[in-house]
Parts: structure tokens; C-alpha cells; sequence
């Protein structure tokens, strides 16, 4: 046998060995699990009670049992109070007469991180309320359902609710008036809306009850917003916070929210301004009509904060659509002692209200699709701006952080869109809101820190706009990192942008992984790093009406046409002693204070990078709200149920599932191209012993 053939046979053996270590490498990466696999592996298969002929909506039963689970399976991120009894656990009589309510203890859930070193004095409050209008079936189940995403989110790791939980609590009172929910549920033909105290004199069955939303101790009793007729649906009671379940809101707010905030005398205050630095936000959360509504309620005149609330509508509305019910929009009538004005004169905070859908008992069909979707995007941007919401929602907004390799191994591009404009301008008809349209001045990423934590040591990097210079309202940003000072595991990356008028927006977080994997290659060939954007079940595009196109395909050419600098934009170091090349301080959130970041990174040439699609939905008619019996398409009796409708969900700005896709594409090519390598050279080697 001759040497060239035996070393032939040598080295189609090794090219054999060579493909054979490629389908590894391959079957390892898809082996990876994907977004939708990371779902599947939290959803329990828990059942809950749901009410009859609206299989979509946990009964109160069945919500209770919900509550009670969620704070035993999840100790160390929900905590269960009772907080109050309703009418008619206080005052049940012994007759055992199942045609009222048995009586219920009024609850309040507590979702936040416990794993983080912020005390609850540190951390921002939002206080959510629903079921106030017995008759109002989808405030509770919203509510529900975002409780869910947060609990999954946190569960998955998804950076952005991660980020939220570790630094503000989300305060949940489900069931406000729980007697009357129970004549809902059980006889619907009443639509039933107020308590069940029969003591205000109404002689009338069904009718008596006091309107709980009438009963809040500002401006109680005035005849513009409310009635006195005891039999109205709108009356009042017999005096301000008369009834148990307004005492058990009013209560709990006090705990949460600054006491140093409160008005001494909220009615001659009435034209003070509250400010930009108030801590805290409340909404409650009604059907229908399809309004957010903000203070003032009991007259058509706008509050002295009226530019900041005008601006967290405005950037609701650009997830919902829905219309404003305030002064200077479409006022539809005064309502007075209402929760609403209530928080802002009295606990001197934020407070919002929305106004779901078009019928009381809205059918399956139309919460899942339509009411569902946009509203937790509603609910999840208040979260993020409830430590300082009259301030954030002035700021700029970060959307479509994308991560991907650069053309130089080892390091990642980071890209993001920044606007002071989008959101607050987008609403039809009208104007641009005074707060939008500033120039942005910084955009900032900082590494596993996030912006209101920072300290000596952190890292951070200025993001550089790609046209070369911060002059628009709305910027493509980009910094370019090296993950060979990075280490392997999972990072945090927090994003934070600055208009001109000093104003800080909320921050967008996202998440990635780092994989430094050793394998055999030729010595010429790096260490392959592989970057894997991890899933999060919350996106944001610039039309977040439509839902989002997954791209599953492999990446078109021009994905990058234009190779990044060589030159790595630095870290800012965050340190005490003062140095050109140093981050001193972090830009104060006051207008009136200039940036005190002091250097910017390296101008990077402009890239082109491939956007996502974006599919207009279509809109499901509205149909009667009787109550028949039907089925729900997705099954709500799981804590984790919302996983199956999240994915399509236009919430706050962070990765979206379709960029991991392309993120794991990209890995698989690269594992590709260096096993390609490998053959190549063997092939080469191989023909020269041959010939």
C-alpha cells in the first residue's frame, strides 16, 4: 500500500471526523431552547372557577383562589394582605340566603422583587385598582392577567419586568367590592354596579347600594357628579368614606404612598401643582367606552400638573388607542368623590383611570384580541414610570434595542431608536404635545447596573447617534462593545435617554448571554464567542397597534452593509474622583440641571441595519353583552395562561422574540462558517496528497 494512499485514506478519515464534529456543534445550538419552549416549561396547569357563559374571566371564587395560590407558590415576589371586609361579611345575618352575597374579605396583592437591596421605602409604588362597578367584567381579569405577565416575566427572566420588579412595587386590589361582583356573576339580568348596603333608604330591589366610586372623601357630595337619590346608580352614601370597601382603599393607599406628598386641606389646593418629583401612581380601572381618564373628574378644567398628565394619556393612548376623557379633549361629564380625584388632591399622586372595551360583560372573543393586548402594554409602561411619573413621562423613550455581531469577532453592536416625539405626538387630531419634540442630547448603556443603582466602579457607554449628531427629536443610536472583558454568563443591559430640556425617560432593559466556548480549530481562528439575546415575552414597535411580524428567516444581506470602526467605543467608569475621562455623577432628573456626563464615546460610522415588519390586525366587532355560554379560545384557569397570548404584544420597549430568532440565526451561521472552514482546509490537504 502506498504513502499516498494511505494518507489519503487518513485524511478522508478526518474530514469524516470534521463533518461529524460540525453536526455537533449544530445539534447543540438547536438544541438551545427557543422562546416559546422557555414559556411552555412555566405554565402550571392550575383551574380556576370562571364565570358562566364567559369562560375568559376567573369568577370571584375562582379569583380568590387565584390570589391565594400565587402568594403560596410565590413567596419571595407576591405577598397576600387582607386589607378589609365588604358589607356583607361585616353585617351578614344567619339566614344563609344564597340571593345575596355570602360576604368576602377585600384583598390586596403586593407583586415586587425581594431579591434586591432596595428597601420598599426606595422603591417606586403603583397602586391598581378594579371592580369597583360590580358589573364590569373585564377590569378584574386585565388586571389578572397582568399580574400573570409579571410573575412569568420575572419567573423567565425577562429584563425588562426583572428591572421593574426590582425597583418598584405593583399593588393590586382585584376585587374592590366583592358583594356586588357576586350578584353580577350570579344573576347578570341586575347588573348589579354598586355595593350591597341597603341602609340609604332606596326601597327598591336591585337598586339599593351605595356607587363606591361616588364615595371617596374629596369633594363628596357635590350634585354635579354624583346623587343623592339613594336608588341612583350614581349616589353617594350617606357621607364621605362612609362605606367599608372605600375605607379599605383609602387605608391601604396611605401606606403606601409618601405621607410628605398629602394635601393638608385639598380643596383650597386644589391649584397647587404637585410637580415633577412626586413618587407614586394610581389607576382604576373601569368598562366602557375606551377612554383614559385623569384628574380633574368633577369639573371641565384641566389640574395645575396638566402637562405631565396630558403626556402619560397621550403615551397610553399610543398602545391602546384609546380616547382622552379629560379637559380640553372630550370631557363626557363631571364625576365627583371618585377615586380618581381622590388620590391626586388627598395622597397627591399620579392618577389615572381607563374605560375598557364597549360592553359590561364583554364577550371572550373581544378581551383576548383587542382589550387584552394593549392594555397590559398600558399597564406595563406604568409600572416603568411609577417612580417618578410626572418627570419620566417628560423624557424620552427608548424602543428597538437590537444586539447583533459586528464584522470584528468577539464584539457585539448595540443599536436602539430613541424618540421624545413618537409616542406623546401620536394622537390623531391633535396638536404636538408640549413635551414632545425636544432634541435628544444623550442616550446611555450602562452593564449590569441599572441607571438608579449606579456607583463606583460601574461601566457605562454614551451611544452615538449614526448620523454623527444629536439634532432630531428622534435618533438611531449605536455603540459598539467588546465581550472580551465581558465574562460568560447572563448580563444585563439598561438603556436611558435625555432630551434637551433635562428630562430622563424610563429606562429599557434587555438581557444577554455570553457563551465562551473552547473548541479544536485551527490556531488561526479565535475562540468562537457566542452572544444569545435571551427571550422576554414583552416588545415594543413603532406601530404597537399591529402586532409584530416574527422573522424566522435567515438574515437578508443587507442586514449590515457597512463594516462598524475598529475603534471599541470605551466604557465611562463610574468614580468618586474627578477625571476628563471619567463619568462622574449621573444626569439629575431636574430640568433645571444641566448633563453631568462629560464624555462622550467615539463617533461610529453609520451602519444599516433590517427592520421588522409590521401587519395591521384586524379588528373583531363588538358584539352584545349578554351573557351566553361559550368558550374561550385561550383557557384562562392558569396563572401562566397569558404566555399563550403574549408573544404578538406590543408592551414597553425590549428586545423582541423575532431578534432572538435572528440572534440564534446567526449563531448557527456562525458555527457554520467555522465548520465550513474546517472541512475546506481538510478538502485542500486532502487533493494535495492526492495530485
Amino acid at each position: 500500500m502506498s504513502c499516498r494512499y494511505r494518507c489519503s485514506r487518513l485524511l478522508w478519515l478526518a474530514l469524516v471526523l470534521t463533518i461529524v464534529s460540525c453536526q455537533g456543534i449544530l445539534h447543540e445550538l438547536d438544541k438551545r431552547p427557543t422562546n416559546a419552549q422557555r414559556q411552555t416549561q412555566t405554565v402550571t396547569t392550575a383551574s380556576y372557577d370562571t364565570i358562566k357563559g364567559r369562560s375568559c374571566y376567573r369568577s370571584i371564587e375562582g379569583m380568590n383562589q387565584f390570589m391565594t395560590d400565587l402568594a403560596a407558590t410565590y413567596p419571595d415576589l407576591v405577598t397576600m394582605e387582607t386589607i378589609g371586609e365588604s358589607y356583607m361579611k361585616k353585617n351578614r345575618s344567619a339566614d344563609n340566603n344564597t340571593n345575596v352575597s355570602p360576604g368576602y374579605n377585600i384583598y390586596a396583592l403586593n407583586i415586587t422583587a425581594a431579591d434586591t437591596a432596595r428597601q420598599s421605602s426606595e422603591k417606586g409604588k403603583l397602586l391598581l385598582t378594579s371592580g369597583i362597578h360590580a358589573r364590569e367584567y373585564t377590569p378584574t381579569e386585565l388586571l389578572a392577567r397582568f399580574i400573570d405577565m409579571l410573575i412569568d416575566g420575572y419567573n423567565n427572566d425577562d429584563a425588562q419586568i426583572v428591572s421593574i420588579l426590582q425597583h418598584n412595587e405593583i399593588h393590586t386590589i382585584i376585587h374592590v367590592n366583592p358583594d356586588g361582583r357576586y350578584m353580577a356573576e350570579n344573576f347578570p339580568n341586575t347588573y348589579w354596579r354598586k355595593n350591597l348596603n341597603p341602609t340609604g333608604g332606596c326601597n327598591i330591589d336591585g337598586f339599593y347600594g351605595v356607587d363606591i366610586n361616588r364615595n371617596f372623601d374629596f369633594l363628596w357630595g357635590d350634585k354635579s357628579g354624583a346623587s343623592k337619590d339613594p336608588c341612583s346608580d350614581e349616589y353617594h352614601g350617606t357621607g364621605p368614606n362612609s362605606e367599608v370597601e372605600t375605607q379599605a382603599v383609602v387605608e391601604y393607599a396611605k401606606k403606601l404612598f409618601p405621607e410628605s406628598q398629602r394635601r393638608s386641606d385639598p380643596e383650597k389646593q386644589m391649584d397647587e401643582a404637585l410637580g415633577d418629583d412626586i413618587m407614586g401612581m394610581y389607576i382604576d380601572i373601569h368598562s366602557t367606552g375606551e377612554y383614559i381618564y385623569y384628574p380633574w373628574g368633577h369639573r371641565d378644567q384641566v389640574s395645575p400638573d396638566d402637562d405631565a398628565y396630558s403626556a402619560i394619556a397621550r403615551k397610553m393612548s399610543y398602545f391602546n388607542g384609546y380616547d382622552l376623557w379629560a379637559s380640553g379633549y372630550d370631557f363626557l361629564y363631571p364625576v365627583s368623590g371618585d377615586s380618581s380625584d381622590y388620590m391626586y388632591a388627598v395622597m397627591g399622586v399620579s392618577s389615572m383611570g381607563l374605560e375598557l372595551g364597549f360592553n359590561f360583560y364583554e364577550n371572550c372573543d373581544t378581551f383576548e384580541k383587542d382589550i387584552l393586548p394593549s392594555n397590559l402594554s398600558v399597564l406595563l409602561y406604568a409600572a416603568s414610570i411609577a417612580g417618578r411619573p410626572f418627570s419620566l413621562a417628560k423624557g424620552p423613550d427608548v424602543f428597538d434595542v437590537v444586539i447583533d455581531y459586528s464584522d470584528i469577532d468577539g464584539e457585539i453592536i448595540v443599536t436602539a431608536e430613541v424618540s421624545d416625539a413618537v409616542m406623546v405626538n401620536s394622537f390623531d387630531g391633535e396638536p404636538d404635545h408640549q413635551t414632545g419634540g425636544h432634541d435628544i442630547v444623550k442616550v446611555v448603556l450602562y452593564l449590569d447596573v441599572h441607571p438608579d443603582d449606579l456607583k463606583n466602579g460601574d461601566l457605562t457607554w454614551e451611544m452615538s447617534p449614526l448620523d454623527g449628531e444629536f439634532d432630531s427629536s428622534e435618533e438611531m443610536v449605536k455603540v459598539l462593545l467588546s465581550t472580551r472583558g465581558i465574562s460568560s454568563g447572563r448580563h444585563s443591559l439598561h438603556v436611558q435617554a435625555m432630551d434637551s430640556d433635562g428630562y430622563l425617560g424610563p429606562v429599557t432593559s434587555v438581557s444577554i448571554e455570553v457563551e465562551k466556548e473552547e473548541t479544536i480549530v485551527p490556531s488561526t481562528y479565535p475562540t468562537p464567542v457566542l452572544i444569545t439575546v435571551l427571550p422576554t415575552i414583552t416588545s415594543q414597535s413603532l406601530n404597537p397597534t399591529t402586532p409584530l411580524k416574527l422573522a424566522t428567516e435567515e438574515p437578508s444581506g443587507n442586514h449590515s452593509t457597512t463594516s462598524p470602526s475598529p475603534n471599541l467605543s470605551q466604557p465611562s467608569i463610574t468614580n468618586s474622583e474627578p477625571s476628563t475621562n471619567l463619568t462622574t455623577t449621573y444626569p439629575s432628573p431636574n430640568p433645571s440641571q444641566s448633563p453631568s456626563h462629560t464624555t462622550p464615546s467615539p463617533t461610529l460610522l453609520p451602519e444599516t441595519f433590517s427592520t421588522l415588519s409590521t401587519a395591521n390586525s384586524p379588528i373583531t366587532p363588538i358584539p352584545s353583552d349578554i351573557p351566553t355560554d361559550d368558550s374561550s379560545p385561550l383557557s384562562t384557569n392558569s396563572p401562566a395562561a397569558i404566555l399563550q397570548t403574549s408573544n404578538n404584544i406590543p408592551l414597553q420597549p425590549t428586545i423582541t422574540t423575532s431578534e432572538d430568532i435572528r440572534i440564534r440565526t446567526n449563531n448557527s451561521a456562525s458555527a457554520v462558517v467555522s465548520c465550513l472552514r474546517l472541512m475546506t482546509t481538510t478538502c485542500a490537504l486532502t487533493c494535495l496528497m492526492l495530485y
